[in-house]
């Protein structure tokens, strides 16, 4: 018996089935003779302990290279995630949901025109992509794509999103090795729809699947993970607005800074992950680009609530509210935070990524991992919150929504973004932003947080600009 392989994927360093540097593998391999034109036939899954078995770690990219050289092989490389499942997408010709494909524009530099061809597993602008899904945060963040797929697919509570954003989710995460790695996450091209090369050379059309540029050079990327884990970040947001009812409010100035924060936010962690010991298991300083490094320490030193130019002096409420920057910090804190990223949420918020698929007794938040519990329950809630009528419109409304969902975490939240906004949101001007009035301002967020979380004063002290889009019912 001959096989051929059909979908593969490279290997992540093991410390759980979900997260970290753990994950797996699943190679779909088809029995019977192959043929030049690899003809239809039965289908096997072969998942982790198969290749586990026969391959040392450290191979299993070189193995599976090798085994893709015979023309009579196709493969797409698919990083699956699966819980301890095989799971393939009848629905879909590129392959499972739960899966990425990395893909280059048939015309160079023309990725708009939605035309692609895959890239071959041991292409060597690939490997960066393929090692970092493996090895790094870049995986991390492509699993938490396919939980935000699975979320859109499944619905909550008994409902269903929007069919588009739906049909989207039962495509593979598309890669597209065109662009530059100058360009900001937020200005990357990013689009709907793509053909590729089908059956005996006919161009085959998936309308639903949605593509993103991940850089036309990885391997001279020194920053390649933070890169790519932008733009990956971005293209789950963009699903998560893509369930808007209400088209318009999608490009909404404050809808935009939830969908460009929280992939700052996920740069800030993928340029922090550690992928091994001592000094090379991080990014060194002067990795990447100087916006990288700027926007990286912004985040950090929360500098994106002050005014440009004028230091301690606090943005507007409605300014803060539309920057990118202030989103990314409170969502960077909240993911850092034990009380919020380890912390267990009730079973309902796992039950559309986990059921069936942990053992009895074994928490949910242990085998997601810290950062991609975190992820759950923030998708969770905000899928939740778009299903109830209540989409959010601005880093104020998440967080509203982040509270209604998990009302055990409501007085960490509230403490975060209150400290975060120094006290802007609940209060006209806020506090003094003086490192000399330290103390005081401490006392003072501590105060506010407290009557914030009481129900004594409200999160949203000023009224939402025009641009902002309308209010959503329960906004605090």
């Amino acid at each position: 018996m001959r096989v051929s392989i059909v979908r593969g994927t490279g290997s992540v360093k093991r410390r759980s089935v979900f997260g970290g540097r753990r994950g797996g593998h699943c190679i779909l391999v088809r029995q019977g003779e192959a043929s030049p034109l690899d003809s239809p036939g039965p289908v096997k899954p072969i998942c982790n302990s198969v290749v586990r078995r026969a391959v040392k770690p450290k191979h299993r990219l070189e193995f599976l290279s090798t085994l893709v050289r015979p023309a009579a092989v196709s493969l797409v490389m698919a990083f699956t995630l699966s819980v301890g499942s095989c799971r393939s997408n009848p629905e879909s010709d590129l392959g499972p949901p739960d899966s990425y494909l990395v893909v280059e524009p048939v015309e160079a530099g023309k990725s708009a025109a939605g035309s692609f061809r895959r890239v071959p597993l041991e292409d060597p602008r690939a490997i960066p992509i393929h090692k970092a899904a493996a090895d790094g945060f870049v995986g991390e963040v492509l699993r938490t794509d396919y939980l935000c797929k699975q979320l859109l697919r499944d619905g909550f509570g008994g409902k269903a999103f929007l069919p588009d954003a739906r049909i989207s989710a039962f495509e593979p995460t598309l890669l597209v090795l065109a662009g530059s790695r100058m360009t900001r996450p937020e200005e990357s091209v990013l689009g709907t729809g793509v053909e590729t090369a089908g059956f005996l050379g006919r161009q085959r059309k998936t309308p639903g699947a949605i593509w993103i540029e991940v850089g036309d050079d990885p391997v001279t990327d020194t920053a390649f993970s933070q890169t790519a884990t932008g733009r990956i970040a971005r293209l789950i947001a963009e699903r998560m607005v893509s369930t808007y009812p209400n088209v318009a409010e999608r490009q909404a100035s404050t809808v935009r800074a939830l969908v460009n924060g929280y992939a700052l936010a996920m740069e800030v962690i993928a340029r922090e992950w550690r992928v091994g010991e001592g000094p090379r298991g991080t990014l060194p300083p002067d990795a990447g680009t100087g916006t990288q490094r700027e926007r990286f320490a912004g985040v950090r030193q929360n500098a994106f609530v002050f005014t440009p130019g004028a230091p301690n002096q606090l943005r507007s409420s409605d300014e803060m509210l539309a920057e990118p920057g202030v989103v990314a910090a409170v969502l960077y804190r909240m993911a850092q935070l034990k009380g919020i990223g380890r912390r267990v949420a009730p079973s309902e918020i796992y039950a559309p990524f986990v059921s069936n698929r942990v053992p009895e007794g074994v928490s949910p938040a242990a085998v997601l991992g810290p950062v991609r519990n975190f992820q759950a329950k923030l998708l969770t809630a905000w899928g939740r919150a778009v299903l109830a009528g209540k989409a959010p419109h601005d880093l104020l409304d998440l967080m509203a929504a982040y509270v209604d969902a998990l009302p055990g975490e409501k007085n960490e939240t509230i403490r975060i973004v209150v400290a975060t906004t120094y006290g802007a949101t609940t209060k006209s001007g806020g506090v003094s932003a003086n490192p000399k009035d330290a103390d005081q301002t401490l006392a003072q967020l501590t105060t506010l947080a407290a009557e914030v979380a009481a129900g004594r004063r409200p999160l949203r002290e000023r009224a939402r600009s025009e641009n902002s889009g309308p209010p959503s019912p329960g906004t605090p």
